[in-house]
């Protein structure tokens, strides 16, 4: 039997309020939050922040005030990505 993460990893139906999914969200929030603090010009500490946040990343990337992303795991961006201002992503599956 899979568990309401795996389910959820999986792109099927699961539920939102399993402590391993409100985990992960909480996660998520709480990065999208520390990202957000960190002026965009300091690439130096916005990277590992959103390596840690997105499922991969490539080369240069670039995240404006105020992200926001359900999940961040299934986030995959090449290189040379631009999150501009305001943008949200409900990353729910991959």
């Amino acid at each position: 039997m899979m568990t309401e993460l795996e389910k959820l990893d999986a792109g099927l139906e699961y539920c939102f309020t399993d402590p391993g999914v409100e985990a992960r969200k909480a996660g998520a929030a709480s990065l999208c939050r520390e990202l957000n603090a960190v002026p965009h010009t300091d690439r130096a500490r916005q990277e590992p922040l959103i390596r840690k946040l997105f499922g991969k990343a490539g080369r240069n990337p670039v995240v404006l005030a105020n992200f926001q992303c359900d999940n961040g795991k299934n986030i995959r961006v090449g290189d040379e990505f631009l999150a501009n201002y305001n943008v949200t992503i409900l990353d729910i599956a991959p």
